[in-house]
């Protein structure tokens, strides 16, 4: 029998070997024979008042006289192994009439109905509006829709203001592009996906969050550390998979128009058609644009750049029997942004104002289709995925342009061995990427490239243990070969129930990534800074170890939970930015030294009433980075974060939100070899940003009302050199604060359902 462990894995270097292993584990994985168990699988569902189907997360399914029982999850799903002799299943949730099945042959769906007898005691609930999945290895905070509306939720990169996990910030003073942090680093090592598929990445890293409106998302799942084996090697910080509204579920009309006093405006479409059970589709078209300038701060610079925005999806679903379905679509998005010196402010003779402008065009497709066999516990699935992204624009006097073209193939057989308490995951992927970009100087004519080309193909394997009670396990590794070199990705995930309202979780794993300096860091481009590329770059890879404690229990008879997370992430090799070298120049070059992340959270959640729910979060991410042979602190990175989110539901019709922030000081790069006016000081100061909403609800209708920025604070100096951008000095990359002041927004949605 073979047997080969992960550090066995790890020692094989030469592709020759990794070439064997891989043909080992297909091997392996086509020998294996499957035995029959006693497994169920099947969703609970409610008729609503229209007749339709809807899924009940939380009911309990168990086989009578046992304890082995599952809770079905936000679809209304659940799976459970029970007894070979088994003959019957009970079905029960709060409010509901129970129910028994005693037929366990097929795929079971359960139509529970309301008690209506239950007049004398009235059991109410609320579940949060984001909350963390109690059975999955891996820690995954769910965030609902609900959770979304908190916000303006114009897009993704604005659905994170009230979670205590993602943070956001601005990437520089000019462009107005948003980045998030998680784990005290940048967004570009969390692993974003729509439906499972991969998205917001290459040139997209940044400006992709922009591209979600938050109306068309269903639920975000976050995790962090590294992710399964089966989605890829990009996972080093986390993984967010947007889950997108389904065309079976969703309203058959949707309609959200939103405008703030800043001249902002968008306009979100949905149209779902269920032309039978077989086959239905979604439309979902986006409009959005600011045509207003700001200049909060008296720079002369516009605080956020005008932009015209627009995006067109179609998605469709099909099933074919009860073995195939699948699903396939395409998007294509148009956006432009314009930014830089407003003209009033400018007075050279010689040369033009400072002025930027980024233009893209971008389509997306994809394709999904799953077969399941007459065993119920086994699948094939194929996941394909095609992009095609240009983008054009200048800043200043440096003209930038950049080009990718991504295909993406994922097949993923997963099956059992022996019963339900053993499974696995095993595939073959294959990931083609053609990124370049280019910054060129019209003043020398200087071009500066990067980018990358990269044929990838890759085998994974993951084995999932559970007891179904107290204890799963999984651990999983990638092989993937760049035709340079083979690189092996182990991960691991433990999850234990210490108590029935105890959890205890761990994970570590290894992850690499491709790096796109300039679409990473826009920010290097709006300076008079020289970019000094040091050498070659080679691609990142950090290791990520992690542990995680929620502790479920009740105040006051009133659901409360405590999670307290523990994660560091080590690099092996790190593209670096280094601002502190010079403030005329930016040294960018691999990892020489060492480079890792600590971070530590604790979160507090609990219902002070029925209706009235609390979130309090601190946050201590502590990054260091050798720069220049020194190791020192990541700048623009606070070490300490807080957040307070309060939610009010008084009834049906009426939800007010509130949430304060507070950010902690931030190292800023070395400035003091510039002349004194020119010079930022060493730190930031903490400041608070409050956020406000009010939501009203009736029939068809919903009205939000709110703010952002409360108190008005902003970072009055963002930009140095600011009246002469064409000097030594000028340098739009040091911020650390809100670039906008206080803003009011109105909105108004509408669904026929």
């Amino acid at each position: 029998m073979l047997n080969f462990s992960i550090c066995q894995f790890l020692s094989v270097n030469s592709r020759k070997a990794g070439k064997k292993i891989i043909s080992v584990l297909i091997m392996i994985i086509s020998t294996i024979s499957i035995t029959h168990a006693q497994h169920v699988e099947g969703t609970v569902v409610e008729l609503n008042s229209e007749g339709k189907e809807m899924p009940l997360e939380g009911a309990n399914v168990f086989f009578p006289g046992t304890t082995m029982a599952a809770i079905t999850d936000a679809n209304g799903s659940f799976h459970l192994h029970g007894p070979g002799n088994a003959t019957s299943l009970v079905i029960t949730y709060v409010g509901y009439k129970p129910d028994t099945i005693t037929s366990l042959n097929e795929s079971i769906k359960v139509v529970l109905k309301k008690n209506i007898q239950l007049n004398d005691v009235t059991i109410t609930g609320k579940k949060g509006d984001s909350y963390i999945r109690t059975m999955n290895p891996v820690k995954t905070e769910v965030l609902t829709s609900n959770e979304l509306r908190k916000n303006a939720c114009c897009n993704l990169a604005e659905s994170f203001e009230s979670n205590p996990t993602v943070d956001v910030s601005f990437t520089d003073a000019v462009t107005g592009a948003k980045k998030i942090q998680l784990l005290g680093l940048s967004g570009i090592y969390v692993q974003t996906m729509t439906d499972v598929l991969p998205t917001v990445r290459g040139l997209a890293i940044n400006n992709g969050f922009n591209w979600i409106p938050g109306s068309w998302v269903e639920s975000i799942q976050l995790n962090k550390g590294t992710g399964s084996v089966a989605n890829g090697f990009e996972s080093i910080t986390g993984q967010i998979n947007v889950e997108l509204k389904k065309p079976e579920t969703a309203e058959k009309i949707f309609v959200n128009a939103y405008g703030n006093n800043e001249g902002r405006g968008e306009l979100n479409l949905q149209y779902a058609h269920r032309f039978n059970k077989k086959v239905s589709t979604m439309l979902f078209a986006s409009g959005s644009g600011m045509q207003k300038t700001h200049d909060a701060n008296g720079d002369g610079f516009v605080d956020m750049p005008e932009f015209k925005q627009a995006q067109v999806f179609n998605r469709w679903k099909y099933s074919l029997g009860k073995h195939f379905e699948g699903m396939f679509g395409a998007k294509f998005i148009y956006d432009e942004r314009n930014g830089g010196q407003i003209g009033k402010h400018f007075h050279n003779d010689t040369l033009p104002p400072y002025l930027t402008n980024l233009k893209v065009l971008r389509e997306e497709a994809f394709y999904k289709t799953s077969y399941n066999p007459t065993k119920e516990y086994q699948s094939l699935g194929i996941q394909l995925s095609g992009i095609n992204h240009q983008q054009d624009g200048n800043f200043g006097l440096n003209n930038y342009s950049g080009s990718e073209q991504s295909l993406y193939a994922n097949l993923i057989w997963q099956s059992i061995l022996g019963n339900t308490k053993h499974k696995y995951r095993a595939g073959l992927s294959y990931l083609f990427d053609d990124s370049h970009e280019q910054l060129v100087s019209t003043s020398d004519n200087d071009t500066l490239l990067s980018g990358y080309t990269i044929n990838i193909p890759g085998a994974f394997a993951e084995y999932t243990y559970d007891d179904l009670k107290n204890f799963s396990a999984v651990i999983g590794i990638r092989a993937d070969d760049d035709e340079q070199h083979i690189e092996f990705t182990p991960r691991l995930h433990i999850r234990w129930n210490w108590t029935k309202n105890t959890t205890f979780r761990a994970s570590g794993g290894r992850g690499f990534r491709y790096s796109n300096v300039f679409a990473e860091n826009p920010a290097i481009m709006a300076t008079s800074r020289e970019i000094v590329f040091s050498k070659e770059m080679t691609h990142e890879i950090a290791w990520n170890f992690g542990a995680n404690l929620t502790q479920n229990f009740y105040l006051n008879e009133r659901e409360a939970n405590f999670s307290l997370d523990v994660y560091r992430t080590q690099f092996e090799n790190q593209i670096v930015v280094d601002y502190d070298f010079s403030p005329q120049q930016v040294l960018i070059g691999n990892l020489s030294g060492q480079s890792y992340a600590n971070s530590i959270q604790a979160s507090f959640n609990f219902f002070v009433a029925r209706e009235f729910e609390v979130r309090l979060s601190y946050k201590y991410n502590n990054a260091q980075q050798t720069l220049h042979g020194v190791l020192m602190q990541k700048a623009l990175t606070p070490l300490h974060r807080a957040l307070f989110n309060t939610s009010y539901e008084p009834n049906i019709h009426w939800k007010f939100d509130a949430t304060v922030q507070w950010v902690g000081e931030q190292r800023i790069p070395n400035t003091f070899s510039n002349p004194e006016e020119f010079q930022f000081s060493e730190t930031s100061p903490s400041y608070f940003r409050v956020l406000a909403q009010v939501n009203y609800k009736w029939k068809k209708w919903e009205w939000y009302v709110g703010s952002e920025n409360l108190t008005n604070f902003i970072q009055k100096q963002s930009i140095i050199s600011a009246e002469n951008p064409y000097s030594d000095y000028f340098d739009s990359s040091l911020v650390w604060g809100p670039l906008t002041g206080r803003m009011f927004y109105l909105g108004i949605r509408f669904a026929v359902k």
